[in-house]
């Protein structure tokens, strides 16, 4: 009697998903999603392998996405004085300060690539001391050109 073994599991049981297909989207995708909601003066780019992401705007200042030892999604930047920013940001619910940064608290990848950019521009908004665009109540916001969840 021959058994199947289900993929994405090994002869010996072992959990080997196809690459690219275990999570939906990568560290720089969030990047490049927060920078189309951003706007147009912001601009994103993948670090080594996609497990990071750089954005950068209208300022000397940028941020990086990063996942850190503890698995929580960061935004690590550094202030400059030429920037202007609040040296104590109102952050949304949700983001907590650090020594590098923000972290998106219990953020993870099921909570979608468009959730997780609304809330990564919402705590750089808040960093930088701009203002949400208002979007009309019947409009979704979508990222065009990205992968959602």
């Amino acid at each position: 009697m021959s058994s199947v073994i289900p993929e994405p599991y090994d002869a010996q049981g072992n959990y080997t998903p196809a690459p690219g297909t275990e999570y939906p989207f990568s560290i720089s995708d969030i990047a490049y999603a927060t920078a189309k909601l951003l706007g147009t003066d912001w601009i994103a780019e993948s670090g080594a392998w996609g497990i990071s992401g750089r954005l950068a705007g209208p300022y000397i200042g940028d941020f990086e996405f990063v996942i850190d030892h503890e698995t929580d999604l960061c935004i690590e930047f550094q202030r400059h004085e030429a920037d202007g920013w609040p040296k104590s940001p109102d952050l949304p619910n949700g983001a907590k300060a650090y020594d590098d940064g923000v972290y998106l608290e219990l953020a993870g990848a099921a909570d979608g690539l468009d959730s997780l950019a609304e809330r990564s521009e919402a705590a750089i908004r808040a960093i930088t001391g701009t203002a949400m665009e208002p979007v009309p109540d019947d409009t979704e916001r979508t990222i065009e050109g990205l992968p959602t969840s």
